[in-house]
């Protein structure tokens, strides 16, 4: 196929008016022929309803619904476009339903059919789970098409015209998937020009997968002539940056404006710009700030709102540096970075502020002139003295204001931040004021409510004899204080009552783990040369052969990528229409195949990576084994329930991508190495398969297999070998993903300095208790002999109250006539006393 050239020494003219283009200008048409071009056009994307095969298409000599298109049968209208129109069609070769894109007539030319062939050539070029993936590209008939996947889910703007703006969490989910995709391109010089959320398209799964790829341009040296049809504006201007619409030279800075304005949309409902016409919003995108998409949407969290606004930038160097750092700062707000934080973590999170409190309030105690025992004192007084009600009243507002100043404002007090915990809203923001105090309130008054009640008024005269009062009074609060937690289940993410009756959270601050990648080295890309060929693909090594089948590696000259071919014998049975319609991230897509006498072949992609018993020669760390476990627990679980489950379960069956994916094949994984074993030993379970992949992985080799209770001997998490440990026990593959789904988001790799913060922290807490018993023992020595006797004296009306109530009442014992008597020859002053009576006792 020869090279597309230019003479670069010749001046570039637009194609509309002739004027010269500068030289940073993409070969588009000029600035002023962009903006008289979109003159006409509105300002928001037209709300587009959901395309059903009675709509009509319009006079463009396209098909009809029920029409055929060579081998392709079509079946409804999706969408139509400045190209063309898209159609929801099935190959009637295979069985395979796609999204076939059809050039106009009206616009075939050499240079439209071109840009439409480059369209198909840069979106086959990205094989990314965010990216629609393209079968293939042909000529029926003189027609240029495109065959696409066929995502079924619709478009992100459709889902926002039928549903209104996404939660926060969703939003903010798909955008990370954009960005994925834009990243995935970006890797081989690919700039998208065009991103939207009619651009965007969301899979049964919920995946989003970007799309139309018919603006995009290569940042690598450019060699495409100018392939612009005249009198179309070149992507949408409500989502284009400032750059874009003055024709400036476009990087990735462009791209990321875009998605920033695709999250704006999405979180509000609303374009950052909106105008009676093109012209005043171009001139409002070009000269005035973006708005806060708070003031639309006041529940979107304050940072994510910076977040969006930063790509909204006027000047590219004023966003983001790269997607990596976008998608850093997106994080927090993402579904996948949170989870819910356990009991045991809140229990000490909160004591770590109730001890600060305690020493708050010994504090202003001191500052007062009192001390520990005058405080002890107070709490046994009637609730109407004023110094008594003084103190509590100080005591629980010092609490309400700590909590809901610190968890409304910034979502975690002193003790959830040393815990890495915080409190989040509906939304996964901050939850404010109000819903902090409201769960504050019920947290710090309800249970110490009774206490209140009791002690409200003076006790009676026999109130020292009623210990089953006192005995309710004091363990009241752990009742209710255990009753606010009843509601707390893993199912709801142990919301306590007033997590529920204040609409709040407490979750942990787990980082958002990303999946490492495998470094992958990519050959070159072959030169056109003459020489053996399937199909349409030119042969350019044998990875594999065995007595029956032959792999090979080949490469599409039309879309530029190279594919797998598997040679089989004659005779062999086709590929079943199910596998065949698979578009799953986790299985490897077929592509085309024949059954003849002359030639018998199937087609799928080839995957970037390596084998996984070709990965493991060497022990691999937890961080990527997790994540293998799950991607094939999902994908045997989804195989299950359509079907779709290859034969036999094998390690040899297992692929892993590039980007750190792992893939469940139908055969023997094709490489370089030996063929595989023909008879590999029979799996019985799926968690029997997994657990047989974790041990494999992690210790090396392939014969390691993890029997039931057994462990790789190398350094785990300690919840990693809880998990390892039950997987070959769990019950179902429903199991397996429910008990890995918390594993992906907690630490991998247990460092040296976390080991020794674990154990510096069990060491923390007998450490203090012990320093505050010798601390309590000095202070009170230090107090005797401060106040001689007078501890001694306490001792002996404790030992006197305890005989004079409960069971002991009854039972022999001094009379407080004997009591008054003894404290007043051991404890009078040196000066003589008065008589003491029985009233001297309290």
């Amino acid at each position: 196929m020869a090279e597309l050239k230019t003479d670069s020494s010749a001046p570039r003219r637009c194609p509309r008016c002739g004027a010269e283009l500068p030289a940073s200008t993409p070969p588009d048409l000029c600035p002023r022929c962009l903006l008289q071009a979109a003159l006409p056009t509105q300002i928001r994307e037209p709300k587009t309803e959901r395309m059903t095969e009675t709509r009509p298409p319009s006079s463009r000599g396209l098909p009809r619904p029920g029409d055929p298109l060579g081998h392709y049968r079509i079946l409804r209208l999706l969408g139509e476009g400045g190209m063309g129109a898209v159609f929801d069609a099935e190959d009637l070769e295979n069985g395979r339903r796609v999204a076939l894109k059809v050039l106009s007539q009206t616009l075939d030319s050499p240079e439209a059919r071109e840009r439409f062939f480059r369209e198909g050539r840069m979106a086959a070029s990205i094989n990314h789970p965010n990216s629609v993936y393209v079968f293939g590209t042909e000529e029926i008939g003189g027609t240029p098409v495109i065959a696409m996947e066929l995502v079924a889910g619709g478009t992100l703007q459709e889902r926002v015209a039928c549903l209104g703006p996404l939660p926060v969490v969703e939003a903010v989910d798909c955008g990370l998937q954009i960005i994925a995709g834009l990243e995935a391109a970006q890797r081989i010089g690919i700039l998208h020009r065009d991103i939207k959320p009619s651009n965007c398209f969301r899979d049964a799964g919920g995946a989003v997968k970007i799309g139309d790829f018919g603006l995009s341009i290569s940042t690598g040296v450019r060699t495409e002539p100018a392939l612009t049809t005249t009198g179309i504006f070149l992507g949408t201007p409500a989502f284009c940056s400032p750059e874009q619409l003055r024709g400036d030279e476009l990087n990735v800075h462009s791209d990321m404006y875009s998605v920033g304005a695709t999250l704006f949309y999405l979180l509000t409902g609303h374009t950052p710009f909106e105008g009676k016409n093109t012209l005043q919003l171009m001139a409002a995108a070009l000269e005035k700030p973006a708005p806060s998409p708070a003031k639309i949407r006041p529940g979107i969290p304050k940072d994510l709102a910076k977040v969006v606004l930063r790509c909204l930038e006027k000047q590219p160097g004023d966003r983001f540096k790269n997607y990596h750092d976008l998608g850093r700062a997106l994080a927090p707000h993402v579904s996948a970075a949170t989870m819910p934080a356990t009991l045991g973590v809140r229990f000490l999170a909160t004591g770590i502020d109730q001890t600060l409190l305690g020493v708050v309030w010994m504090s202003l105690m001191w500052l007062t002139g009192r001390s520990p025992i005058d405080f002890i004192n107070l709490s046994g007084k009637a609730l109407h003295q004023h110094q008594t009600l003084g103190m509590m009243l100080t005591i629980v507002a010092t609490a309400l204001a700590y909590y809901t100043v610190w968890e409304g404002l910034r979502g975690a007090a002193v003790g959830k931040t040393i815990c890495r915990l915080r409190i989040v809203g509906p939304e996964r923001n901050v939850p404010g004021l109000a819903r902090a105090f409201l769960r504050t309130l019920i947290f710090v008054v309800l249970p110490v409510l009774p206490f209140w009640l009791i002690y409200a008024i003076d006790a009676p005269a026999d109130f020292d004899s009623s210990m089953s009062v006192k005995y309710f009074a004091s363990f009241s609060y752990y009742v209710i204080l255990g009753l606010l937690f009843c509601t707390a289940r893993r199912t709801n993410g142990f919301a306590s009552v007033h997590d529920l009756i204040s609409q709040t959270r407490v979750v942990s601050r787990t980082a958002l783990e990303l999946r490492p990648e495998l470094p992958v080295i990519e050959m070159p890309l072959p030169t056109v040369a003459a020489g053996r060929t399937v199909g349409p693909y030119h042969v350019l090594e044998t990875l594999q052969q065995s007595a029956d089948t032959k792999w090979l590696l080949a490469y599409d000259l039309r879309l530029l990528r190279k594919v797998w071919i598997r040679v089989v014998p004659p005779g062999t049975t086709p590929v079943p229409t199910p596998i065949r319609n698979i578009s799953r991230i986790g299985r490897l897509r077929w592509l085309t195949g024949r059954r003849s006498a002359e030639e018998n072949w199937d087609a799928f992609e080839a995957a970037s990576g390596r084998p996984l018993l070709s990965l493991v020669e060497t022990p691999q760390p937890w961080s990527l084994v997790r994540f293998w476990l799950s991607d094939l627990a999902r994908e045997i679980n989804l195989a299950s329930k359509d079907d779709t489950l290859p034969a036999l379960l094998a390690m040899d069956r297992v692929w892993i991508t590039g980007d750190g994916r792992a893939k469940l094949l139908d055969f023997p994984a094709p490489s370089l190495r030996e063929p595989a074993d023909s008879n590999p030993p029979k799996i019985r379970s799926s968690s029997g398969f997994l657990a047989k992949v974790a041990g494999t992985a992690l210790a090396g080799g392939a014969g390691c297999f993890m029997e039931p209770g057994g462990l790789p001997s190398v350094p785990l998490p300690m919840h990693a070998r809880d998990f390892l440990k039950r997987l070959p026990q769990l019950a179902d593959i429903d199991s397996v993903i429910g008990a890995l789904k918390p594993l992906l988001k907690r630490t991998a790799i247990v460092t040296r300095w976390r080991r020794a913060a674990i154990v510096v922290g069990c060491l923390v807490a007998p450490l203090f208790f012990g320093l505050s018993f010798i601390w309590g023992t000095m202070f009170l020595e230090q107090w005797n002999r401060n106040h001689p006797g007078l501890l001694d004296l306490s001792r002996v009306l404790q030992q006197r109250t305890a005989m004079s109530s409960g069971f002991t009442k009854d039972l022999p014992h001094p009379s407080d006539h004997q009591f008054a008597v003894y404290i007043a020859s051991h404890y009078r002053p040196s000066s003589p006393m008065k008589a003491l009576g029985p009233a001297c006792l309290p």
